[in-house]
């Protein structure tokens, strides 16, 4: 009996620890557009590739292009209003993996050559503000990527 009750509570904590609740984003951003005027992912991510985590976006970052306005729409004239602020745009993180994973996007990205739309999915199509994760990065999914690539499966390269 207390086997089995370890076991179910493994699971829902499995299942718990999975799910990813949607989020409220500040500004309805349009990765379709940004992809469309010819802006690669690491002009907005900018640690993409030297760093382990990715970056959100800063003001400084949005600034660049976004001083002046370049359309009508309300949602640009957000970034101005919270640089004007003096604010950082609170970005909502969408994909988070837990605090015990490892996980370096400039190893996958820069030495791997790994696309960004492998694990984060379609993102070039989006035309409103991502809320949810469009791939289910489970353990189950990491290790049949690390296994079609030759990759490395020791739990120590990961779980630390």
């Amino acid at each position: 009996m207390r086997a089995g009750a370890l076991i179910l509570l493994g699971g829902l904590c499995v299942c718990a620890c999975n799910q990813t609740p949607s989020v409220s984003q500040p500004i309805d951003y349009s990765h379709k557009a940004h992809i469309d005027k010819g802006l690669a992912c690491e002009v907005c991510h900018q640690s993409v590739e030297t760093a382990a985590a990715a970056t959100l976006p800063t003001n400084e970052t949005c600034m660049m292009c976004h001083q002046g306005a370049i359309t009508d729409s309300p949602e640009e004239e957000k970034i101005r209003q919270y640089a004007e602020r003096g604010e950082q745009i609170p970005w909502q993180r969408v994909y988070a993996l837990p605090d015990h994973v490892f996980f370096s996007h400039r190893r996958h990205v820069k030495v791997g050559q790994i696309a960004c739309e492998e694990c984060h999915g379609p993102m070039a199509k989006l035309t409103s503000a991502l809320t949810y994760p469009l791939v289910d990065q489970r353990m189950s999914w990491c290790l049949s990527c690390h296994q079609a690539r030759g990759a490395t499966t020791d739990c120590i390269h990961c779980h630390r």
